[in-house]
């Protein structure tokens, strides 16, 4: 069988058309490029959910930028694609436009992506900096 190859679609943005708007887009791109690159935390805001999530990005963007609910569930999203393993990464693609089947993968992946998350603690424990 062929592989099929992928990739993660465009990170979630609030907009171009203001100056405002822009710069609020600029900031989630920095912001999720750093959390992409840091594994254990990508891992950690997946499995502490999406309501902590919320919380915290209020906190880390503060009032200035106002994002909405939708925008910071696009960026939960998003973190949870790449958390996933890439098969797992797969059929939440193809599960994107279908809110049912995506928290059902979701649930069914979440286990493995704690486990991910305890052995990249571990590494990074015994692992000198």
């Amino acid at each position: 069988m062929p592989r099929r190859f992928f990739h993660l679609p465009d990170l979630p943005t609030v907009g171009y058309a203001t100056t405002a708007e822009r710069t609020g887009t600029d900031q989630i791109m920095l912001f999720m490029r750093g959390i992409e690159r840091d594994r254990l935390r990508l891992l950690t805001i997946v499995v502490e959910g999406r309501e902590k999530w919320r919380k915290v990005a209020r906190t880390v963007f503060g009032r200035t930028m106002n994002i909405d609910d939708t925008a910071l569930d696009a960026m939960y999203d998003y973190f949870t694609l790449q958390a996933a393993r890439p098969v797992d990464q797969r059929e939440l693609l193809d599960a994107q436009h279908n809110p049912a089947v995506w928290r059902d993968i979701v649930t069914r992946i979440m286990p493995g992506i704690e486990a991910d998350r305890e052995q990249v603690k571990l590494v990074t424990k015994w692992i000198p900096s």
